[in-house]
């Protein structure tokens, strides 16, 4: 993931946005499920002014293939996420 950009596109109303990422349990016989206990936030309950933008990430991390991207807001449809990305082949 290289960048990930929070707009809010209420005119009116601040929105809170929090992000985070939940790592996957792997094993040799795969993935057996997702590891709770390793759910790293990236912004938790950050506010985004009405009519602004939030960089929240800026500097490239690093996915494995299961693990879960996840995004929140405090007011549904006020907040728009834009996540670019690369997918590393091997």
């Amino acid at each position: 993931v290289n960048r990930i950009t929070c707009a809010n596109v209420d005119g009116s109303a601040a929105a809170d946005v929090t992000l985070s990422v939940t790592k996957a349990n792997f094993t040799s016989a795969g993935v057996t499920n997702f590891d709770t206990s390793g759910t790293f936030h990236l912004a938790k309950t950050i506010s985004v002014p009405a009519d602004a933008t939030l960089v929240i990430l800026d500097t490239p991390i690093y996915l494995m293939e299961a693990d879960v991207l996840k995004g929140g807001a405090s007011a549904a449809s006020d907040l728009d996420l834009v996540i670019s990305y690369e997918v590393i082949a091997v």
